[in-house]
């Protein structure tokens, strides 16, 4: 005869529990690797959209593009104004007025991970690039990058929070009183500089009408491992961990914005 020998019930238990350890050993590696490729995308995304910039600048004397201008079916926004260097993601001539648009939806415009489609997932510094909705002149209110005291620290674009709306800003909040509890200042030197408001809205569509002005859909969402990518003036972009900038050394720029007669933006 001929004896065939089977698992045992503790042979069989054994086996599930290696099964079960090594599984959630591997998936949250599994995971890791998800979100760094993500988190790799979302780098080279930034760094393409930067590059555009930067030809934007080279070819307009180094000025700045405005974060938008015009109104209605005149509406022209950044994402508009670099496209060309770009060719990436969705752009049209309006039918009524004739004007070139685009409205960073898709393609490279788009942050892996943003919850839903909605456009400017990335966002431009408000004060750098102002806002001139309202104003069909293109040349009004713009600065040239050489007003740009330290380049290597300040930050032009970044990984936005989702709004409430169907729509998203085509900026980054870049006020004082939204990015810190206050900047203390000693002979034009800060004293403190830290970053917790903006820190605390790092966020999805809230729920509250706050996130549809200043809360998350324009300050940085830190969606890798509690990192942001943020692209910089000197062209380099870098995974900065949440809480880390600061708001003089990296976001203040003087001179620049609606309150940049003042020697820091203060309540």
């Amino acid at each position: 005869m001929t004896h065939r020998r089977a698992f045992t019930l503790i042979e069989l238990l054994v086996v599930i529990a290696i099964i079960a350890i090594l599984a959630a050993i591997l998936f949250p590696v599994f995971a890791q690797a998800k979100l760094a490729a993500k988190k790799t995308q979302s780098t080279s995304n930034e760094k393409q959209i930067n590059l555009g910039l930067q030809m934007y600048e080279n070819d307009y004397d180094d000025t700045i593009p405005q974060s938008q201008y015009g109104v209605d079916d005149f509406q022209v926004s950044w994402a508009a104004m670099i496209y060309p260097y770009i060719k990436n993601g969705t752009s049209a001539v309006n039918k009524n007025s004739g004007v070139f648009q685009a409205w960073g939806e898709d393609g490279l415009w788009k942050v892996p991970g943003f919850p839903v489609p909605q456009s400017f997932n990335y966002g431009v510094h408000l004060d750098l690039f102002p806002d001139n909705w309202g104003s069909t002149n293109p040349g009004r209110r713009t600065y040239s990058n050489s007003v740009i005291d330290a380049p290597s620290d300040k930050i032009i674009l970044v990984e936005k929070g989702k709004t409430e709306a169907t729509w998203g800003w085509c900026y980054f909040t870049s006020w004082e009183w939204d990015w810190t509890a206050g900047v203390g200042m000693n002979n034009g030197q800060p004293t403190n500089d830290r970053s917790e408001v903006a820190s605390n809205f790092d966020c999805d569509g809230a729920g509250t009408a706050g996130a549809v002005w200043a809360g998350c859909g324009m300050h940085p969402r830190y969606r890798f491992n509690r990192t942001g990518n943020m692209a910089f003036a000197d062209g380099h972009v870098k995974a900065m961990p949440k809480g880390s900038l600061k708001f003089f050394k990296n976001i203040y720029v003087a001179g620049v914005g609606d309150f940049g007669s003042q020697s820091w933006y203060p309540y």
